[in-house]
């Protein structure tokens, strides 16, 4: 089992090998300039790497992201909670790898030769695993302690408070605590075992386990010193009634290897208990890095003044997309003041796609981010930078941004239309059911009536493909784009959207 606070139903989500959506969505987030976003937002590099990475990997059904939502609204109402799991989690990560470094130092110079030395090593192994598990399982009752000091909402705080409650009550895990408890004596000696041992019909030991354990008394120094001097008083002193048993070198051996094989059995069961106990919330302290960021995140648009929401999430099949007062985060993260910023209410639900035209510099390729980031966003469970949102999960976002020229050479225009080609195809290739496309000046840089003829065909497939698109264009391809459900917009200098 795995416990995780970004997906209500956790699976791997990162696979083996080269992941192609993961790979096309990471120049989607470049496009969008999302990954400058984040670097802003973010504590550190790695938190934005983090951030990246689950961006990457949108979820897709309203379920999963509503779960995240009110993860994220918890934290944002209670930022001391997240600071102190953030805490814990941090320190939790780090278990598995000391318990592994303790492990391997202990033969650091090679495995002992000795019966004595492979027992000493064993009990080694023991007691550094003792401890692993006892303080796994103490961290139970620390995230619930944590947790219960503050009324939160979400299923899924509600649910890790839960389970750790069942787990903190447990009569299994506080059976491997007293196990654990047991192996806290620096040396084997310190102890006093009793082994079953089972043997076959000539009387070989086949297989041995621990059947008792008891630590040996620490006799204090006045003690000894008491039984010392009565000794030494006595002239003609009791027997010793102890008997004595000299095992001889081969029975001693004997023993040293059958109480090395029952320390290794409750080693190798403490190793795979306690791992998979480990397992439950192995990485959360990553998970909660998001939502540190996504804290900050809301915190920069308060502090701006500019308008943000909660979006409410729709299925794919909705088709749905509309936002009150939309305008692009980088315009802020410019130095604009939140007043400077125009914003326009997008409504491209039901449709097939959507052309947008305007002059240069009238806001067409900001409100193309502005979309595409919208749709991020409210898939990563954070709020967008609307007053109000309806937004339907997309299966991808792509994008082909023109402007951005990539990898092609300044001046080559041919090389630049033989590019933008490819990229398209790539896209083509890689669409998945109720995709989004988004095209900024896609073949700008050949002549507009070859360009509109080609684009033209590849906008028409695009819904066929199950995949919706919004192209910002020069092109005089407006009247050209018949039947359909195909909405067309225009930008005039005031920045202002209008629908034609």
């Amino acid at each position: 089992m795995k416990f995780s606070l970004l997906y209500k139903n956790y699976i791997e989500t990162i696979p083996d090998g080269y992941d192609p959506l993961a790979e096309a969505m990471s120049d989607t987030l470049y496009d969008l300039s999302i990954d400058k976003a984040l670097g802003e937002f973010a504590r550190d590099g790695e938190a934005a790497a983090c951030a990246m990475e689950i961006f990457r990997r949108p979820l897709k059904t309203p379920e999963e992201i509503k779960y995240r939502q009110d993860i994220l609204l918890d934290f944002i109402e209670m930022p001391k909670l997240l600071d102190e799991l953030r805490s814990i989690f941090a320190s939790y990560d780090t278990l598995q790898s000391e318990w592994r470094e303790l492990r391997s130092g202990i033969y650091v110079y090679g495995v002992p030769n000795t019966s004595g030395g492979i027992l000493d090593a064993t009990y080694e192994s023991v007691k550094i695993t003792a401890a692993f598990a006892r303080k796994t399982v103490s961290y139970f009752r620390s995230i619930y302690d944590a947790v219960d000091k503050y009324p939160v909402k979400s299923e899924g705080l509600t649910g890790i408070k839960r389970f750790c409650s069942e787990m903190t009550n447990n009569a299994s895990l506080d059976e491997i605590s007293d196990i654990a408890s047991m192996f806290m004596r620096d040396t084997v000696a310190a102890y006093q075992f009793k082994v079953r041992v089972e043997t076959d019909d000539t009387l070989v030991i086949r297989a041995s386990s621990l059947a008792e354990v008891a630590e040996n008394e620490e006799k204090s120094f006045s003690r000894s010193v008491k039984k010392l001097l009565g000794s030494i008083a006595k002239t003609n002193p009791p027997p010793d009634e102890t008997p004595e048993a000299d095992m001889g070198e081969f029975h001693l051996e004997e023993a040293r290897n059958i109480l090395n094989e029952a320390l290794y059995e409750i080693y190798s069961a403490l190793s795979s208990i306690t791992g998979n106990i480990y397992e439950f919330f192995r990485g959360l302290s990553g998970e909660l890095s998001f939502y540190d960021t996504g804290v900050r995140y809301v915190r920069r648009l308060v502090r701006s003044g500019a308008p943000m929401c909660m979006p409410e999430i729709l299925p794919p099949e909705a088709g749905i997309f509309k936002a009150e007062e939309l305008y692009d985060v980088q315009l802020l993260l410019q130095g604009m003041e939140a007043g400077e910023i125009v914003r326009n209410g997008i409504d491209l639900s039901g449709c097939d796609g959507a052309l947008i035209r305007g002059e240069n510099s009238t806001g067409k390729t900001c409100t193309l981010r502005a979309i595409g980031a919208a749709q991020l966003f409210a898939q990563a469970g954070l709020p967008v930078c609307a007053k109000a949102a309806r937004i339907s999960a997309r299966g991808m976002v792509f994008c082909q941004f023109s402007s951005a020229e990539k990898d092609f050479d300044a001046g080559d225009a041919a090389g630049r239309f033989e590019g933008e080609v490819k990229e398209l195809a790539r896209i083509i290739d890689n669409l998945v059911p109720h995709s989004l496309v988004l095209l900024n000046e896609t073949f700008q840089t050949t002549a507009y009536s070859e360009g509109a003829a080609g684009m033209r065909d590849i906008l028409e497939v695009l819904p066929l493909a199950g995949a919706a698109y919004v192209f910002v264009t020069h092109m005089p391809i407006f009247d050209k784009m018949k039947g359909g459900k195909v909405k067309k917009l225009q930008f005039g200098e005031d920045y202002r959207i209008k629908e034609l």
